[in-house]
């Protein structure tokens, strides 16, 4: 009796030994962050459009994507509420672009990745969520590497092109998290299905997220062939240098709320500020101009 206690001991150490060794060889740390952020006209209309990118940091490797959603803040003043109720959200993932979620099976031009799904999560709040339709063993190369890589592309139009876009990840604790790797089986049939309740992939852990690439380039409004926001690290003043003269500057917080409004346009006091990441918005007469600076 006492050798077979001791043995169902040992097999239970056995296999809580393994399932932490499978639990650490996929604890990868995901980052995402946005890039070509860009406003587009089709010369009825403005839009903001931006790629929503993704990779793995800390030396945690590459692995098989399978599923994942994402949460995205924005402004309304800009895109007005419920940008998907009011048809003013397009995402995309063009095979031809370098899209993960537009990849195919290695065999044939059929995508890895389907029911993309976007849903507005509140009036300034949208989500988007994508699964798994073919199996991990249709593809033989990780999709997820150090590299950022395009996951999709984002498009929101304007109601008014003038406010800043203000689009952030949400970071809050209950949307993290929400990213698995690729579904099984691991036969080697090229157009095998996913099959995510008998060989489910793995959830990720330790995502994080750096919203500063949503922001426009500088260099947007015209007439405005200088501009200059210094230091950035900063922890007490912003000095901004423009060849137009600037009517008041703004300052908010990655969750949209302002925390700083001045008509002081040279050098602006922000001892007042917690340290973190702010946008900073500049109004001229020919627009406004937005950038991303970090108080220390």
């Amino acid at each position: 009796m006492k050798n077979f206690t001791l043995k169902k001991l040992i097999d239970r150490a056995l296999f809580s030994a393994l399932l932490l060794l499978v639990t650490v060889s996929y604890a990868q740390d995901i980052h995402f962050t946005f890039a070509n952020a860009q406003n587009t006209s089709d010369g009825s209309n403005d839009y903001y459009e931006v790629d929503v990118m993704i990779q793995t940091i800390n030396d945690t490797g590459s692995f098989k994507l399978g599923s994942g959603q994402l949460y995205f803040t924005y402004n309304t003043a800009a895109f007005g509420e419920n940008v998907l109720a009011n048809s003013r959200i397009e995402t995309t993932q063009p095979n031809a672009g370098g899209y993960i979620c537009g990849q195919y099976v290695d065999a044939a031009a059929a995508g890895i990745y389907g029911t993309f799904v976007v849903n507005d999560n509140t009036t300034s709040r949208v989500s988007w969520a994508f699964s798994q339709a073919f199996s991990s063993s249709t593809f033989a190369a990780d999709n997820v590497t150090p590299t950022a890589t395009k996951l999709f592309h984002l498009k929101l139009q304007y109601i008014d092109v003038n406010q800043s876009p203000m689009v952030l990840f949400e970071e809050a604790p209950l949307y993290l998290d929400q990213f698995f790797t690729a579904c099984g089986p691991t036969t080697a049939n090229p157009f095998e299905s996913a099959n995510c309740t008998a060989e489910p992939g793995i959830q990720l852990f330790n995502d994080t997220f750096e919203s500063g690439g949503a922001t426009l380039s500088n260099i947007e409004v015209e007439g405005i062939q200088q501009f200059a926001m210094y230091p950035n690290p900063t922890s007490e003043f912003i000095n901004i240098n423009s060849n137009q003269a600037i009517n008041k500057v703004e300052i908010f917080d990655l969750l949209g709320k302002q925390v700083l409004k001045t008509t002081d346009t040279k050098q602006i006091k922000i001892t007042q500020l917690p340290a973190g990441i702010f946008l900073v918005r500049a109004y001229f007469e020919q627009g406004t101009i937005t950038k991303k600076i970090i108080v220390e």
